[in-house]
Formats: structure tokens, sequence, C-alpha cells
């Protein structure tokens, strides 16, 4: 029997407090990786900094989808169906698809420079995981506005996945962040992403 992804556990409750500790242990990660390692420019593909960067970015604007902004498009969507994969499922599809490829397109980070003087380099990577750290607040104050039927009955249409229940459209959050961090393990040589699931 299929099991459902937004069954009751999966909470707006649930989903912060998940959300909050999975940003507080990768930004405490984050910080024993070294300043010039943190910024090393790769062969290929994004530096340490720049994909904490671009994870902070992308989990502040998924807000929006729980904006009011986005009520008209759940309404053409529908009701989700009754029956889903288990989230487990649909975190390997999503980062699956993700590892195809898929262009960040405004969500590209701004290049960082090679680490300068020590200092700066410390300032500047603490910064960076700062905004990491707090990025999930706005996120999660707009999950919370929707009860808990809302997020497993609304939709949202997702770019690799199509139409899927909100509190699954919640989960990418973390989803993409590990997608993010597994890519920044391999730079840094330290486990950089927290488990889930």
């Amino acid at each position: 029997m299929i099991q459902q992804s937004q069954d009751p556990w999966r909470t707006a409750e649930r989903f912060q407090k998940e959300l909050e500790s999975f940003h507080n242990s990768a930004y405490e990660m984050g910080r024993l990786v070294e300043p010039q390692q943190f910024f090393a420019r790769p062969e290929t593909g994004w530096s340490i900094a720049e994909n904490f960067s671009h994870i902070a970015r992308v989990c502040k604007t998924m807000r929006l989808i729980f904006s009011p902004v986005h009520a008209p498009a759940s309404l053409l969507l529908g009701s989700a169906p009754r029956e889903r994969p288990e989230l487990r499922k649909v975190m390997a599809d999503y980062q699956a698809g993700l590892r195809r490829g898929f262009a960040a397109g405004p969500f590209s980070p701004a290049r960082e420079a090679e680490a300068g003087d020590p200092e700066s380099a410390a300032r500047r990577k603490e910064s960076i995981l700062d905004n990491w750290k707090e990025s999930w607040k706005p996120l999660a104050q707009n999950v919370r506005r929707y009860s808990d039927e809302e997020l497993q009955r609304k939709q949202f249409y997702h770019p690799i996945l199509g139409r899927i229940p909100l509190i699954e459209a919640a989960y990418m959050a973390i989803f993409h962040s590990q997608h993010h961090l597994n890519n920044a393990s391999k730079k840094s040589g330290i486990n950089l992403a927290p488990d889930f699931l």
C-alpha cells in the first residue's frame, strides 16, 4: 500500500522544527571549514561559499509559495490526491532531477572571490553562514499561515515533480539544500549535509 507523504505527523509545526534543526546543524558543520577552503574556487561548479549563499537565497524566496500571491494558483491546481509516495521517494525523485541538471537562473549566487587576508575571509564566511542560519524563518512563518489540512490538500506546481501538495513543497527547502550541501561536502572533505529521512 502507498503511504501518504502528507500523513498527519507532517505538520507545519514539525516542518518548522525539522527545518530549523537542519539549518542549525549545517551552520555548525559549515563553521568547521577553514576560510581558505570555504572560498576556494573549484574547477567546476560553485565554491562552498557560493553553495551556502545559493541555498539561503532559495530558502528565503520559497516563502512566496506560501504567500497570498499563490492563493489563486492553488485554486487552479485543485486538490492533491489522497495517496502520495513516501516523502523519502519524493526527495529521491527531486534530487535525481537536480542531478540531471537544472539551471539556477536568477538564483545563481554572486561569484565569491577567493579568500584574501584571513581576518576578512573569516568575517565574510561568518556573514554567509549567519545568513544561511536565519534563512529558514520567513519560509516557516508563511507555512504557519496554513492549517495542516490545507498543507496536505492544496497543491503547488514544481518544475521537476509537477503537482505536489504544499507540505511536500515546503520540504523542498530541505531537499534542495541537502543536494547543494552534498556538492559542497565533496569540496570540503567534511559532511556538510545533515541527515534527513
